[in-house]
């Protein structure tokens, strides 16, 4: 594809695809946050919020951390020997 139409192709998709898609979802979305923002009006009610997202996020786990532990505890009986 020549150079020089590659940006012109790039405006094509961003005007035919990415702003037809963020008015919509700013159509649906912003009526949403501000009923939310109207919601947790109180510091305590976002507080609490804020503390229940911490506390789910913190319990995910990557697919991979499972592993990396496994792999953790091999080392460190590597370097402790054998166990008596």
């Amino acid at each position: 594809m020549p150079t020089p139409l590659l940006p012109l192709l790039l405006r094509l998709l961003l005007s035919c695809l990415l702003l037809p898609a963020a008015r919509l979802a700013r159509q649906y979305l912003l009526p949403l946050l501000r009923r939310l923002a109207r919601r947790l009006g109180s510091q305590d009610m976002r507080e609490a919020l804020l503390g229940c997202l911490l506390f789910i996020l913190s319990q995910r786990h990557s697919p991979d951390a499972g592993e990396a532990s496994r792999v953790d505890r091999l080392e460190r009986r590597e370097r402790l020997g054998p166990q008596k």
